[in-house]
Formats: structure tokens, sequence, C-alpha cells
């Protein structure tokens, strides 16, 4: 059973499966390693997300620093912790900040990891529709959130892009210290998809509905099969899966001689095929994979830090 939240919600705050109970409204900061200060890293035009997202304008990206998760080996570690280079917003000048994105042309407003901001944030996004907003709002998370934090988004974003990352807790707990993560993102995924129901696509691009992303790591081929037969049994062809092999070792990985040795190699080639191999195998077709060479870094957003 979930605790019930306080009037002020970042304090003590509950928002994320943490509940770490941080007074985040005078400055303390939680398992987010962020205040109740919303702050925003970086915001442009992406255009490397799922082909159906956002069209020939590309995803009006807002890079949120902080996250709830903090897996050991996460590509955008930079800004998993407030950097002192990031921009401080309120609800107005965010809701200012998605219209602004929208007006240069961007098909959808691509929220990612907001969800330790999410009261803030959602009160913005219903702003932003107030004041004339039509582009599709994608909120790009985790996939370990509360079902209470996600209600808060309920009518207010049309598409979700979250993670399914693990599937064994013992996989979760030496990567994320969240041996709950699965079923906890099982939970979630049933709310976003109670949210949104199945995908609308007008002229090939999305407009309401789910896709759940795996990037597959290496060391872990059936943790990913276990993590598609739950995807396909539950939600089949109503969502899109997005299976990523862009793995890549970042530096603060290979530097630390205590990371997990399987993290500290490439993914390997013939296992992300066999991967795909077994999705179709599962006779899932609504899915998206990656090319060959598509680990590196040169789809890492150049952060401010």
């Amino acid at each position: 059973m979930e605790k019930t939240k306080s009037a002020d919600p970042y304090s003590p705050c509950m928002l994320c499966p943490r509940r770490c109970g941080a007074d985040r409204t005078h400055g303390i900061t939680g398992f987010c390693k962020a205040t109740a200060e919303v702050t925003v890293n970086l915001s442009m035009i992406h255009r490397g997300e799922e082909p159906v997202l956002g069209g020939e304008g590309g995803c009006g990206a807002v890079f949120f620093e902080g996250c709830s998760l903090r897996c050991i080996f996460c590509q955008n570690h930079e800004i998993t912790s407030v950097t002192g280079k990031g921009t401080s917003y309120d609800e107005k000048s965010l809701a200012e900040l998605f219209l602004k994105l929208s007006d240069e042309g961007a098909g959808a407003i691509d929220l990612v990891t907001p969800m330790h901001f999410a009261p803030t944030v959602a009160n913005a996004v219903k702003a932003a529709k107030d004041e004339g907003l039509k582009v599709p709002v994608i909120c790009n998370c985790s996939g370990y959130e509360t079902v209470s934090t996600l209600k808060l988004f309920d009518g207010l974003v049309d598409i979700y892009l979250p993670d399914l990352k693990y599937f064994s807790p013992k996989v979760s707990a030496k990567y994320a210290n969240a041996p709950d993560y699965f079923g906890t993102a099982c939970l979630a995924l049933d709310e976003m998809y109670r949210q949104t129901g199945s995908f609308v696509l007008e002229n090939g691009i999305m407009k309401r509905g789910m896709i759940v992303r795996h990037m597959m790591l290496p060391g872990n081929l059936f943790d990913s099969k276990h993590i598609l037969d739950y995807l396909v049994s539950r939600f089949g062809d109503s969502i899109f899966i997005s299976l990523m092999s862009q793995y890549t070792p970042m530096p603060h990985i290979l530097e630390n001689e205590k990371a997990p040795e399987e993290l500290r190699r490439p993914l390997s080639q013939d296992n992300y095929e066999r991967l795909c191999d077994y999705l179709a195998e599962l006779g899932q077709t609504n899915a998206f994979v990656q090319e060959t060479g598509a680990s590196g870094t040169l789809m890492i957003p150049d952060f401010n830090t």
C-alpha cells in the first residue's frame, strides 16, 4: 500500500518508489540528488528518438537533472546529480519552454527523466496546453515509478516512453540498488497504458500510446528474454517495443575497478541478434531494433557540465 502524501509533495518526498522522505522543499536532496527546485540541464531539438516520435520536426527534448533510479552504468550519468550548470524553472517558465520548443518546429515535447519533479512538471504541461500547446507530450522515464505519482499526468501525457530495464531482483539490486524494480515497473506500465490505451498513429507519427524500451546489457541475455516474454504476453502489439543495442561502457565504469566485469565490455552483437530473433519468434510485429554500430557516444547530448 502506498503512503499518503502530505500537502507539500516535496516534503517529506514520497514521489518515487524509494520514498526517502527528504525535505526537498527546504533544500535537502533526496535519493534523486535534487531539491524541489526544478532544474533543466539542456533543452534541444532531438532527432534520435524512435522514428514514430516527433516526425520531421524532431522532439523538443527537455533533460531534467537528477534521477531516482541512478543505474551505475547510466549513459546520462553526468546529469543524474545536480551539476550547478543547469537552469531553474518554475511552472510558468517551464510551460513557456515547452511552447518555445513547439514554436521552433518540434513535433512533440519530450520530457526526459521528469518524474522526481512530477508535481511541477504536470502543472507546467497543463499550463502549456491551456496556452495552446498542440503537439504530443512524451514522458521519457525509467519505469521505476509509483502509480500515485503517474496519476498526476493523467490526461496530460499523450505518449509514455518508459524503460523496462531488469527482470531479476538480483540484477536490479546489483545495477541500481532496486531489487523491487520489476514488480514496481510492471504496476507503473499498467498505469501508463491505462492512461493512453493502444497506440494511435497519424501518417506514421504517434499521437498517443506507449513505447517500452529495453536496452540489452552485456551478459544478461536471459534477463532480457524474460522481459520480452512479459511485454508480449501483457501488451502484445497494442504497444511498441524498442529493443536497444546501444549499451556503451562509459568512462566512469571503465575507471571503476569495482564495477561489474560484464559492464566493462560492449554488448555482443551476436547476443543482440539472438534477442531480436527471439522477439520475432514471440510474434511481436510492432517493434524497433537498432542497427550494428548503435553503441558509442554519438547520440549522447553534449550536456552542460
